[in-house]
């Protein structure tokens, strides 16, 4: 089947996969060979600002228990720090550590790094509106993958 005829969904898969491949290889040539993608995401919520467990669950859309798992792993290699959350003592806030903040930062590297090969093949104007409409996409489906 030619490209063109493939569903969107599968293309999105082959494009995802090809980032994951290539931000796990860098990370593992750059000392971080025990992250693997999906920590990413992790990475960058509590980068922004989102320390609470519940919260990146939320945001994630994952169990708690899951993303409970990521944070354990990550702190276990030294990437996230847990402390008290200032506004509950019973609750506990995650924060990158200094090894954290390296490995976020060869992802995003490489995330821009794609950015600009992508723009170097198809030109800034058809990289943009990619985005564009992918960026459409998604809101059109936010709230219709299901909740765990």
């Amino acid at each position: 089947m030619p490209q063109q005829q493939a569903l969107l969904g599968a293309l999105c898969r082959r494009v995802v996969r090809a980032i994951a491949e290539e931000t796990k290889a860098e990370l593992a040539a750059q000392g971080f060979g025990d992250v693997r993608p999906a920590h990413n995401a992790v990475f960058a919520l509590v980068a922004g600002g989102v320390g609470r467990v519940t919260d990146m669950a939320a945001a994630l859309g994952m169990t708690k228990q899951a993303v409970t798992l990521m944070v354990d792993h990550l702190e276990a290699g030294g990437y996230l720090k847990r402390a008290p959350d200032p506004d509950d003592g019973r609750a506990k806030v995650v924060r990158l550590s200094r090894r954290g903040r390296a490995a976020a930062a060869v992802s995003a590297q490489t995330a821009a790094g794609l950015d600009r090969r992508w723009e170097q093949t198809i030109g800034r104007r058809r990289l943009d509106e990619c985005k564009a409409a992918l960026a459409e996409l998604v809101e059109a489906a936010a709230g219709t993958a299901p909740r765990q």
